[in-house]
């Protein structure tokens, strides 16, 4: 049994966290001092989601390490989820950003959309196009969206 396995990127994770920085930063320091009554606690409260979402791009960004593996007839996501090739109905690539779509569904799932770190990304893009010549699927080469 064949298996490869490659280092990935989370998709425009460092641009959401950028976005959420500035959003957060803006909204702190013009929202809270100008506004009372319910819209300065359902500000606080978006603040606090924000927050939260802030610090798990940073977990996920530095203390995680995900990867993607292609054995001989299945994919291991970027969740360690065990994907049959029976269940994959084609593949995407746009530009540099990969996604993995089963049948049945309409946008790609989010641990089956990836980027290759940029080491790995000439060889992780041939064994990808490898896997999908051994299992038969399509490359299709178009810009796709993701759930979640």
């Amino acid at each position: 049994m064949e298996l490869i396995t490659y280092k990935t990127i989370y998709p425009r994770a460092w641009l959401s966290l950028l976005c959420m920085l500035v959003i957060e930063t803006i909204l702190l320091r013009d929202g809270i001092y100008n506004k009372n009554g319910i819209w300065k606690y359902s500000l606080i409260a978006l603040l606090t989601y924000i927050l939260v979402y802030i610090v798990f791009l940073i977990w996920r960004l530095f203390f995680t390490k995900p990867s993607i593996t292609l054995e001989s007839d299945h994919v291991i996501s970027t969740t360690h989820q065990r994907y049959d090739a029976s269940q994959i109905e084609c593949i995407y690539v746009n530009y540099r950003r990969i996604g993995i779509k089963l049948y049945g569904k309409r946008l790609v799932p989010m641990d089956l959309c990836f980027y290759f770190q940029r080491g790995q990304e000439s060889a992780g893009v041939e064994a990808v196009h490898e896997w999908a010549a051994r299992n038969d699927k399509e490359i299709k080469h178009k810009l796709f969206q993701t759930l979640g």
